[in-house]
């Protein structure tokens, strides 16, 4: 057995595998401890491989050839794009569509509602408030479930007093809309007694009316689905005076928003005239 080249003792034979030897730390390194061995006295080294695994070069792609297809990645990305656009385009015109059914814009033509509205005033009009639907309908979708009457109910709620609604004209479907305020409701009693209405005998206060008409109406009882309506301008107006009781069908929907002329812009005067006490 070979001397230690530091001492006496005798080298120790080589722990290790074949094909591998120490690496001390640099302040413990010493080359006289040869491939052999090492005196037990060194501390401990740490063991590495002497074949180290080749180091492997990335692979480089090789550039497109000319007229070679568009990478896939790409394509998808394209794709991607267009479908988005296509959704985006549809989404604003079922948004746009939405809007144009439930909103519609109206001209006010004469003078029939002064001072609440002027003529030439241009309108938004709600044309969803008063929508109704078949609640049956609905019902005989959904096991044991049954709404009762009435089958057909509004979305929202019915024309309310003191609403002003734009409808049909009840004579002639070739005649231009009206715009009018809804002073009595489907089942009520009214009258009219020297330009003064009254609902079930109660005298309507009437803030809006502009100059009172002194003419009178007899009594009438409101049917079911109709309303009475008339223009603030009681004086100068074409309304239930004349044609009596409007059907809630011919009513288009609730003028809700003034936007021209600028000086006129703002909320219509939607206002809920009230009930003087009974006698």
């Amino acid at each position: 057995m070979p001397a230690d080249p530091a001492g006496d003792e005798p080298a120790q034979p080589n722990p290790l595998p074949d094909g591998q030897r120490l690496l001390l730390d640099r302040q413990r390194w010493a080359p006289q401890h040869g491939a052999d061995g090492r005196p037990e006295r060194v501390a401990p080294a740490v063991a590495f491989p002497l074949d180290r695994p080749a180091l492997v070069p990335p692979v480089q792609q090789a550039p497109a050839a000319v007229g070679a297809e568009p990478h896939p990645t790409r394509e998808a990305g394209h794709r991607s794009l267009v479908r988005e656009v296509v959704e985006t385009a549809l989404l604003a015109i079922l948004v746009f569509l939405a809007v144009r059914a439930s909103v519609q814009h109206y001209r006010v033509d004469g003078q029939s509602m002064e001072p609440s509205l002027a003529d030439g005033e241009f309108l938004l009009v709600n044309a969803l408030l008063y929508d109704r639907f078949d609640i049956q309908a609905v019902a005989r979708w959904v096991p044991s479930w049954d709404p009762g009457e009435p089958a057909e109910r509004h979305v929202f709620h019915g024309p309310r007093r003191g609403d002003i609604v734009i409808l049909h004209h009840p004579a002639s479907a070739e005649a231009r809309d009206l715009v009018k305020r809804v002073i009595g409701l489907p089942g009520e009693r009214l009258r009219i007694e020297a330009g003064v209405v009254y609902i079930n005998d109660r005298e309507l206060l009437e803030p809006y009316v502009k100059e009172p008409w002194r003419g009178d109406l007899t009594e009438i009882t409101i049917p079911p689905g109709s309303y009475f309506v008339m223009g603030d301008n009681r004086n100068n107006s074409l309304d239930s005076r004349i044609f009596g009781p409007i059907d809630e069908d011919l009513i288009v929907g609730k003028a809700m928003a003034s936007w021209w002329p600028r000086d006129r812009f703002g909320r219509v005067p939607n206002q809920e005239p009230e009930l003087a006490p009974a006698r």
